[in-house]
């Protein structure tokens, strides 16, 4: 998604500056304005936009929470108040994280807007994106199964669930979609879809939902149908590869709407 986003603003003109978060941002080319900085160095990272002039900030790609492994925390000026401003919610919702961040860089002139604004082109359009289509059944159920997906995404545990009919068979935790498919028994299921959609209190500008190439294989891994994701407000991260490689693997990709 980051260079999605690169490539949209070259298109049109519009000045760009990456701040990749080191221990999980591909490498850039020196032809892209970029500094890397650790997940704790905050204030750093906060510098680095204001010095080059970032008026608007787009959140894109995947983080991992610290955990003492591979991220460690020893943040920055920067770092630590954003630590005291969320102390005791570490362990709670991501929306809160998102808010404070947000919160954060408003304080110095900056805001965070959707990606969905910067690049429309990732943004899902209702309507089948596949050759591969639900049956009738599976496609009257769609309403419900974004309905479902909300009502999990009130929880603040993850945007996305597994449907079987009007069943929720899966829910995603912390870990994430992946890991959520990567948890169910390897085995056909006639009726069984991903569905994600954005969570009802979650701010609105960071983390839509996203599904990308992985997304898919994994879902066929799964023995799943097909993949529902919500339209006008989900990202597909390249719509011509997940569109071949879900018409490969037999699963249809579509999107639609609560309210229609």
């Amino acid at each position: 998604m980051p260079r999605q986003i690169v490539q949209a603003c070259v298109r049109e003109g519009r000045p760009y500056f990456v701040a990749a978060v080191d221990e999980f941002a591909e490498a850039f080319e020196l032809t892209i304005p970029h500094e890397r900085n650790p997940i704790s160095k905050i204030g750093a990272t906060f510098a680095a936009l204001q010095r080059n002039g970032c008026q608007d900030v787009v959140f894109a790609g995947k983080l991992a929470r610290p955990d003492g492994g591979k991220v460690k925390l020893r943040p920055d000026w920067g770092g630590l108040v954003f630590l005291v401003r969320l102390l005791g919610t570490l362990e709670r919702s991501d929306d809160r994280l998102h808010r404070t961040i947000a919160a954060m860089l408003a304080a110095r002139g900056m805001t965070v807007v959707s990606p969905l604004m910067v690049a429309p082109s990732l943004t899902a359009a209702a309507g089948c994106l596949t050759r591969t289509t639900p049956t009738d059944a599976v496609r009257a159920s769609f309403k419900t199964a974004l309905r479902l997906a909300k009502e999990h995404g009130a929880t603040k545990q993850g945007q996305a669930v597994v449907i079987e009919g009007t069943t929720v068979i899966a829910r995603e935790a912390r870990a994430g979609t992946d890991a959520m498919l990567a948890s169910l028994d390897a085995q056909p299921r006639a009726s069984a879809v991903l569905v994600k959609a954005m969570a009802p209190t979650q701010l609105m500008t960071i983390d839509p939902p996203a599904i990308g190439e992985g997304t898919v294989v994994n879902a066929a891994k799964a023995g799943l149908v097909g993949i529902l994701i919500e339209a006008g407000r989900s990202v597909i991260m390249d719509e011509a590869r997940v569109r071949a490689r879900a018409d490969e693997l037999g699963l249809f990709v579509c999107a639609d709407s609560v309210d229609g």
